[in-house]
């Protein structure tokens, strides 16, 4: 069984995290110097919504059941695990960069703003596709690093339509 973690913590998440834990500590350091109550109301509820920042969202793929399921994951612990789906026959994986819009209401007209993703698809003998999750365009080389470990797993290739010029990237 494959367990594949899709959408990890950035380096800016973590950054973030530290400075929220040294946060805490200052305030709990103040709280002790002034005997102030508030400093500790304030760090214990910032320190009971830190872990959220730490989610990371995951898939399973068992190819001997021909199934897959997502999951999230804190800490290394997987839970909130979703149902398993069959998946298709695959043929190959696609790696697609997809250009989404966002559409920003600002009184009587809309602004539309626009940004890029990273598709991973997978297209089976009907050449129909399925998509199986999505990762952000900054990170093309952990987008390139799951289509890999997938394609190696099921025993199928990869084509990078990232750019305009398509090609199958080697995953041995």
């Amino acid at each position: 069984m494959l367990n594949l973690i899709y959408d990890k913590n950035t380096k800016d998440v973590l950054t973030f995290f530290s400075v929220l834990c040294l946060l805490i500590i200052l305030l709990i350091i103040y709280g002790f110097y002034n005997s102030n109550s508030i400093c500790f109301v304030i760090a214990i509820s910032i320190f009971v919504n830190l872990p959220f920042l730490l989610i990371e969202k995951g898939i399973q793929i068992d190819k001997f059941e021909n199934k897959q399921r997502f999951y999230k994951s804190i800490f290394g612990l997987k839970f909130n695990t979703k149902k398993w789906h069959l998946l298709p026959n695959v043929q190959y994986i696609s790696l697609y960069k997809a250009k989404k819009t966002r559409e920003l209401p600002t009184g009587v007209n809309y602004n539309y703003s626009y940004f890029y993703i990273y598709e991973l698809n997978l297209f089976d003998e009907n050449d129909q596709h399925y998509m199986l999750f999505q990762i952000n365009h900054n990170y093309l080389n952990h987008a390139i690093f799951c289509s890999k470990k997938i394609a190696l797993y099921l025993n199928i290739p990869v084509i990078d339509a990232t750019s305009h010029e398509h090609k199958w990237i080697n995953t041995h």
